[in-house]
């Protein structure tokens, strides 16, 4: 059975920006995430787990990611979350 018509995206940009959101947003922030957190608490406990919780968190931005209908709201959730662990990691070092 095909897919209803009026629940696709019909534009390339929108298309486009949520594939980049999710493929390459995603990424930066699960692993800017877990930086964070191997900064602040102890890193020998937290970069193992990482190489598989990694790709779950990865995993969970991709779905939010397409559930959000607009790609805007999907990048500044995205952002927000990178800028929080981008200043966490700041935060640590200093």
């Amino acid at each position: 059975m095909p897919a209803n018509k009026k629940y696709l995206t019909n534009s390339l940009s929108t298309k486009i920006s949520k594939i980049c959101a999710a493929l390459i947003g995603g990424m930066i922030a699960s692993i800017s995430f877990h930086l964070a957190l191997a900064l602040w608490f102890n890193p020998n406990y937290i970069l193992p787990t990482s190489l598989f919780s990694n790709f779950i968190l990865w995993t969970f931005f991709m779905i939010l990611v397409y559930w959000i209908k607009n790609p805007w709201k999907s990048w500044g959730i995205l952002l927000f979350v990178i800028a929080t662990s981008t200043a966490a990691i700041f935060l640590a070092k200093n």
